[in-house]
């Protein structure tokens, strides 16, 4: 092994101190130890600022910090102890000079200190107070097999980018080992691991996130969620406030522990039931029936407390509601988006021929006029209710009784009562209908689904949807938008389709490369959309529409 791969596996201890002597003593001696060592440099309160930079651009998992850093003669100096909160989320082990059991006490329960060394003490109680935290925190130091390894890579290229040292990357398991203080093996598999659909698209930019079912030495698997740390800790706030104690049966996760690293932080929810799939992979094996009973386990019974719990609000401007929920992020993302040619997607003098609108053009007037009363997404009345957030076929699991759960609460919280169901459907749409290879039944699936009365009217019928897969998928969103009405109360289906609208833009604004297929068609969707609600109370759908003809084979 080489010199640097050995430093590499090595725990990272800054040193902390403003006696030189001292400070090339704990050097050597952690060198010897088998760490790797980080040294503070300056005096005063650069000291101190340095500390704190070190041990950020080093993400150091242990601290060794003196208590006097500014004056060694100063009984009222303990700026060694202002430091331990600001080195968070290293490990510190407080040193002094002036030892006495108080201050042991005083430093490790009411400063944040994990231990206290006594400078006149045998070296060797540092030593194993070092590998006793070293043991219970870091990879490197405990023996425990964590695989396998190609999982590992994925999700190191999923949570870091460039900022983040190669040789910091033990943040993952780092995290998983504390998150498993007593393992002595975890098997990692991706959560959507038996499901052949993936996405290219997410209800929410997550680029760094990653959800693993993890399989503790023999014991039944639980699931774990890698992500930001900022990201972490607000899912942490969020499941407290709105998911723990609220969700009705037995059929909801419970959080066991949470880890914060430098970069990254985990969570562990516990398994309900026997999972076998993503609702994602779930659609495409079950019957209709068998679909209907696990939605309707989830909306009716699991979610019902917090649609019992609705309320009305009146003369809202849907844009702001959704806006609330994602933040303007993704309205400045679409602002700068350029949007694909649809004409890509079906041949030009067709989509020519239909006159769609654009929809980031009535985006942008969306935006201009939000909250006056020629607001586009003005409804009189809607309901507003806690809400999943995030609720897209991959964080909605079905065991093997066919009862739905979910994960990932980063986005919970209140939002349009609709919003979950509206999530759900768009998720569908975007990566399985968009996916298949039948371009006119696809077509025609958009107009269906943009057709009715009310949101439970899927009125529209075309001799195309006779594909059996189209038609499914179909029953499938028949089945969520009975629960929708059933479940909020609410019937309007323009408020439905202005959150599809949103939905859709959404997602396709997150890809960046070169449009697949799948993507130019969320985009016609999303155009479909538009136009349907730029022109409501017009026929639907326009002269003409129903009759287009498509080339028979797609390049």
């Amino acid at each position: 092994m080489s010199d640097e791969l050995l430093l590499q596996n090595r725990p990272r201890v800054l040193i902390v101190d403003n006696e030189e002597r001292l400070v090339k003593l704990y050097a050597r001696l952690l060198s010897i130890w088998k760490y790797s060592v980080v040294i503070a440099e300056g005096s005063g309160m650069a000291l101190l600022e340095d500390a704190v930079n070190k041990a950020q651009q080093s993400r150091c998992q242990l601290a060794l910090v003196d208590m006097r850093l500014i004056d060694n003669f100063d009984e009222d100096d303990t700026s060694g102890l202002e430091l331990i909160e600001l080195l968070k989320p290293a490990k510190t082990i407080t040193v002094s000079g002036y030892g006495t059991l108080q201050l042991a006490l005083e430093t490790v329960q009411n400063r944040g200190a994990v231990d206290f060394f006594v400078k006149s003490d045998d070296p060797d109680q540092l030593r194993e107070k070092l590998d006793r935290i070293a043991n219970r925190t870091c990879a490197a130091c405990k023996p425990m097999e964590i695989g396998p390894e190609d999982i590992l890579d994925s999700a190191k290229k999923t949570l870091f980018d460039s900022t983040v040292p190669v040789e910091c990357h033990d943040q993952i398991r780092d995290a998983l080992v504390r998150l498993f203080p007593n393992a002595e093996k975890l098997h990692l598999e991706k959560m959507n691991s038996t499901t052949g659909v993936s996405s290219d698209f997410s209800t929410v930019p997550r680029p760094r996130s990653v959800i693993l079912r993890v399989y503790e030495d023999e014991l039944q698997p639980v699931i774990v969620k890698l992500a930001r740390r900022a990201k972490v800790n607000k899912e942490i706030e969020r499941f407290n406030k709105y998911i723990r104690g609220r969700l009705v049966g037995q059929y909801k996760p419970t959080l066991e522990s949470y880890v914060e690293l430098w970069d990254i932080g985990g969570i562990k929810l516990s398994y309900v039931g026997s999972i076998e799939e993503t609702f994602a992979n779930f659609i495409s094996q079950g019957s209709i029936e068998k679909i209907e009973q696990s939605l309707e386990h989830f909306f009716v019974h699991t979610w019902s407390d917090h649609y019992s719990r609705a309320r009305d609000v009146y003369n809202e401007s849907l844009f702001k509601i959704y806006c609330d929920v994602w933040e303007k992020d993704w309205v400045k993302r679409a602002n700068e988006f350029v949007m694909p040619d649809p004409t890509e997607a079906m041949e030009a003098m067709i989509w020519e021929k239909s006159g769609a609108d654009r929809p980031l053009d009535w985006l942008r007037l969306m935006q201009e006029l939000e909250g006056s009363l020629n607001d586009p997404s003005l409804v009189q009345e809607t309901r507003i209710a806690v809400t999943h957030g995030d609720l897209h076929a991959d964080n909605l699991l079905i065991d093997d009784s066919q009862h739905g759960w979910v994960v990932d609460f980063e986005r919970s919280g209140e939002g349009h009562a609709l919003q979950d169901f509206i999530e759900l459907e768009s998720d569908i749409i975007t990566r399985l209908a968009c996916a298949q290879e039948d371009f006119p039944a696809f077509y025609h699936f958009c107009l269906t689904i943009t057709s009715g009365q009310s949101i439970d009217d899927l009125s529209y019928a075309h001799e195309t949807l006779a594909n059996a897969e189209t038609q499914k998928l179909l029953d499938t969103i028949a089945a969520i938008r009975r629960l929708a009405v059933r479940c909020t109360g609410i019937q309007d289906i323009r408020q439905y389709l202005l959150g599809l609208y949103f939905n859709t833009i959404f997602r396709a604004t997150i890809v960046s490369r070169e449009p697949k297929k799948s993507e130019l068609r969320a985009w016609m969707l999303a155009s479909i959309l538009c136009h349907r609600l730029a022109h409501w109370g017009d026929a639907w759908p326009p002269a003409g529409w129903s009759d287009l003809s498509f080339r028979t084979e797609e390049s």
